[in-house]
């Protein structure tokens, strides 16, 4: 099928996907040989003003911005400022994990690969109001439940402390690095890293979530940017979270990027970063036991490199990186053996479209016709949504009817805290128990004995998330709560400690 007849059809399978996942908009570009042969919006970037999506329309990218953070310490590696391979104290000498040994060895390569032993721990950082210094500070406080260089665990603070390290080393704002190592030499003119840019833009899409947390595919609703009370453009600080994923780009620009990535680093006759240092982000540092995205039999040997997942799809290396934030998804790709790069962006929190356009447009570059992604990724991510009560035993347990609280209600209450994190803070208002955490507040029932369970939306848990209460060994008040924050593999529950007011003192 010719690029013409493929396009012409694409276009209306765009239309349709917009409708089938009820999204309100998605923006897909194509680079073939060096030449953009699409770059269009599909759908409306703003429902509520009828404003159409366009290749230049500005969306979040989430995690897609941490191709750029590997990029800035390749570009210092070239300059011999930073080595993918030293510990990182050579760098902050102050910094601290979790154990000594992760402190003494862990390297930049295993920050930007995901293989320091540390899970998630999203809530560390997801909803607070730290600041990026607090959040490096922390890294000393969140328990490892795996050890170093042993298993691949997505992790977002590893490149929050990467990207620190890259202000440490330059004396200059992640911000201000990334505008003039990567988006002025590339010409990325709509890119930027701030809210106040993106909300401030003629022509920016507007975040959007389901209406029901339970139902990825249906309902749409309008959401607030994700905005931390950290930011500040005046003063030129950007998100605490930023080199994990703050960048706001569009497909016009991030066209460009994966050029660049396709060039190996050639940019108009310069060459912004070595082909050597390519060849490390583009390399395996870490195998994964299973993708992050649906399963399917056309991939295998999943990887992570620096900053880029990689397989092989339908025989061919694939190097990509999805990103999700409050109100959008992203999806950033390229095909070495191919000369060809994608890219696909909505603005529906959790939406997997983008995924689906994207191999869509692999598929025909490979001569393949019966993919059905839109369809197939529908079906996968509606099954997972009904799937979701039985993941939610595996943290309540079987509830045991017939039970009662050891404690008037009251003794429920209390401010509860864990170095790292957040305090919890849980009140009482007519009869039932409220828990409020990461800028959230949440109305919690009882599930049996001491556990209750979250009656909403906590952050991006869903409702019925448990809360466990737990008596001290001695006098047999309630001196501490438990919830499952993090929730990978041998990842132990999260255990606050109640605050003793001064009249228990």
């Amino acid at each position: 099928m010719t690029d013409e007849k493929f396009f012409e059809t694409f276009r209306q399978r765009a239309e349709e996907g917009l409708r089938l996942w009820e999204s309100p908009s998605v923006a897909v570009g194509v680079v073939k040989d060096g030449k953009v042969v699409l770059c269009e919006g599909f759908g409306r970037r703003d429902v509520e003003k009828d404003l159409p999506a366009t290749g230049r329309t500005l969306y979040q990218i989430g995690s897609c911005s941490k191709a750029f953070t590997s990029a800035l310490v390749a570009i210092l590696v070239d300059q011999g400022k930073l080595d993918w391979d030293a510990p990182i104290t050579r760098y902050v000498p102050d910094i601290r994990f979790y154990d000594d040994f992760t402190t003494e060895t862990v390297t930049l390569r295993d920050l930007l690969s995901h293989r320091t032993g540390m899970p998630r721990h999203e809530y560390a950082w997801y909803g607070t109001d730290f600041n990026k210094e607090q959040l490096v500070h922390n890294l000393r406080y969140l328990e490892p439940n795996q050890p170093i260089r042993s298993v691949f665990q997505y992790n977002n603070q590893c490149f929050i402390l990467a990207g620190y390290i890259v202000e440490q080393v330059t004396g200059k704002s992640y911000e201000q690095c990334l505008q003039e190592y990567l988006f002025d030499p590339l010409g990325m003119g709509r890119s930027n890293a701030f809210i106040d840019d993106i909300e401030g833009d003629a022509d920016h899409a507007a975040p959007y979530d389901r209406t029901d947390p339970n139902d990825s595919v249906h309902g749409m609703r309008l959401i607030p940017f994700y905005r931390t009370p950290v930011e500040d453009k005046a003063r030129g600080i950007g998100a605490p979270l930023g080199p994990a994923g703050s960048i706001n780009s569009c497909a016009e620009d991030m066209l460009k990027w994966v050029q660049l990535h396709l060039s190996n680093g050639a940019w108009e006759g310069r060459q912004l970063i070595s082909e050597d240092a390519m060849a490390q982000m583009h390399r395996p540092s870490m195998l994964l036991n299973a993708p992050l995205d649906m399963p399917m039999p056309e991939t295998t040997f999943w990887c992570y490199g620096l900053g880029w997942f990689m397989e092989m799809f339908r025989g061919r290396k694939i190097i990509h990186h999805g990103g999700n934030i409050n109100g959008f998804s992203g999806f950033t790709c390229f095909v070495p053996d191919l000369n060809l790069g994608v890219v696909a962006y909505t603005n529906m929190n959790g939406s997997y479209l983008h995924y689906a356009l994207g191999r869509e447009i692999i598929d025909h570059y490979l001569g393949v016709e019966d993919g059905n992604w839109v369809q197939r990724y529908h079906d996968f991510v509606a099954e997972r949504s009904g799937a979701m009560p039985k993941l939610l035993l595996r943290f309540t347990g079987e509830q045991v009817s017939g039970t009662s609280l050891s404690h008037p209600l009251a003794d429920y209450t209390g401010v509860f805290r864990r170095d790292g994190y957040t305090p919890v803070k849980v009140t009482e208002e007519n009869g039932a128990l409220f828990l409020s955490f990461i800028n959230a507040r949440v109305k919690m029932r009882h599930f049996h004995y001491d556990t209750f369970v979250l009656d909403g939306i906590l952050g991006e848990l869903p409702a019925g998330i448990p809360v466990h209460f737990r008596t001290a060994e001695v006098g047999g008040q309630i001196d501490a709560l438990s919830m499952p924050l993090v929730t990978e593999e041998k990842g132990e529950l999260v255990r606050f400690i109640k605050e003793v007011s001064h009249e228990e003192r």
